[in-house]
């Protein structure tokens, strides 16, 4: 029996007094913004303090959450195993040895970090490649079915009404009006989800009972997976060290501290949500069947939740893929406007070529959007391609090192890109993995033939 979502008119009245509320709250951010400075509208004058970079990092981080519902219903706990803990590990060493390092750069971007290290060309193809992952097209697809599931209208009719309505205020006010909106978008996400838990426990019995209930398939480690997939998800954790949202926030911090303490503050409040993600995907296998997996917490939430709850969680969700589509458009934008458009003018962006980059983004996203409707498509294989890329001449351009990569860098960015896309078009190996060891052998060969060098931290 399909259980599917029902909203009535309290749930409704939720829906829209959740989304007014961010609305509000990115018009206030783009009110505080300068907007005679670029620098300011992308990194809020580096600003950040503990609680605005909090609320922002962990809402940004959660836009596939239909797909953790989708993971603890074939796989179980093991979902903590490869969508939770190596990507708190790869936090942790994030903010011990690359946030303040982010923090201390001039650089605005990632590709703006990268032409420092190695010169102008390595900053205009990293930006290419960077789109790759930057272009928010599957979130504008995430966000674009749930409206239309909402409206009933077509989905491109829904991906296009969606797109304007969650970029408008960032439009405006740029990462001080994301950062704003994100504050409300956090509070949603954790309440909505609560609140489905809770509704659980009151309906289902506690999770000990849950457990007990529980085949041994979901709750062995590594299950019905495997170890191979359990490794390549620790792999796949990696794309944190070049997650643009990660790095334009550590950058926007007011200081290092703030941008590491807040860190390990995320790392905690991950662990929170991952569990209750967790729970709700579990509390579904046992007690909701014959529903479609990505399905997981909508129907759940039909069951268990009461009108108005409903619509709490509803927004929550929507939340969670809003912040995260906010987040990767402005990215994209500066990546576009700041190291394509202005790629001369690497001092100061300027507002109106970011602005500019923003409508090119949200075009080419909802574009693609349209024309690959599959979510874990989109976002594995852009993932696949832009991150052997882009991980170690990243990571190098922080030490001394990077000065022996500065004339042969274009090949060692984009041969590991097209060896990625070589292996994904014909379906031969981990697309990632012959990225990441074609480009880990292209730095260790051009490293021996210039010699050794003791590089001290």
């Amino acid at each position: 029996m399909e259980h599917q979502l029902h909203i009535d008119l309290a749930d409704i009245a939720m829906i829209i007094a959740s989304f007014i509320a961010v609305l509000v709250a990115g018009v206030i951010g783009a009110k505080k913004t300068s907007h005679a400075g670029g620098a300011d509208f992308v990194l809020a004058g580096r600003s950040l303090t503990l609680p605005f970079f909090v609320s922002s990092l962990v809402a940004t981080w959660y836009g596939a959450v239909l797909g953790s519902g989708e993971f603890v219903m074939r796989y179980g706990v093991v979902f903590i195993i490869c969508f939770g803990v190596p990507y708190y590990l790869v936090a942790i060493v994030y903010a011990r040895w690359l946030s303040k390092r982010i923090r201390s750069s001039k650089a605005v971007s990632i590709p703006d970090q990268l032409g420092i290290a190695y010169g102008p060309r390595a900053r205009t193809v990293s930006a290419l490649i960077m789109l790759v992952i930057t272009i928010p097209a599957a979130y504008q697809l995430m966000l674009g079915i749930i409206v239309q599931s909402l409206t009933g209208w077509s989905l491109l009719a829904s991906i296009i009404i969606a797109t304007v309505l969650s970029t408008a205020y960032v439009y405006k006010g740029g990462l001080r009006s994301d950062v704003y909106a994100n504050v409300v978008q956090f509070v949603l996400m954790y309440a909505g989800f609560i609140a489905l838990v809770i509704a659980c426990i009151s309906a289902f019995g506690s999770p000990l009972e849950l457990f007990d209930s529980l085949p041994t398939s979901h709750l062995s480690i590594p299950g019905e997976l495997g170890w191979m997939p359990v490794i390549v998800w620790f792999v796949v954790a990696m794309q944190t060290f070049i997650d643009p949202n990660f790095h334009i926030r550590a950058a926007a911090a007011n200081s290092t501290s703030t941008a590491q303490k807040g860190i390990y503050i995320s790392v905690g409040l991950w662990m929170l949500f991952d569990v209750l993600q967790l729970l709700a995907g579990l509390y579904a296998f046992v007690h909701i069947k014959s529903v479609a997996p990505t399905d997981t917490y909508m129907n759940l939430a039909q069951v268990v939740l009461p009108s108005l709850w409903k619509g709490l969680f509803v927004s929550g969700v929507i939340a969670a893929v809003m912040s995260t589509l906010d987040g990767y458009a402005l990215v994209s934008a500066t990546t576009i406007g700041h190291d394509l458009i202005d790629r001369w003018n690497s001092k100061e962006p300027r507002v109106t070529s970011l602005r500019v980059g923003l409508l090119i983004t949200v075009a080419i996203g909802a574009s693609i959007a349209w024309y690959v409707p599959s979510i874990i498509d989109l976002m594995y294989n852009a993932a696949s391609i832009a991150v052997p890329a882009l991980l170690v001449p990243l990571l190098l351009s922080f030490t001394p090192l990077a000065e022996r990569f500065q004339r042969g860098i274009v090949p060692n960015l984009l041969i590991p890109a097209i060896a990625s896309a070589a292996s994904l078009i014909a379906n031969v190996g981990e697309p990632m993995f012959v990225g990441l060891v074609t480009s880990f052998i292209l730095h260790l060969l051009r490293s021996l033939r210039r010699g050794t060098q003791t590089l001290k931290y």
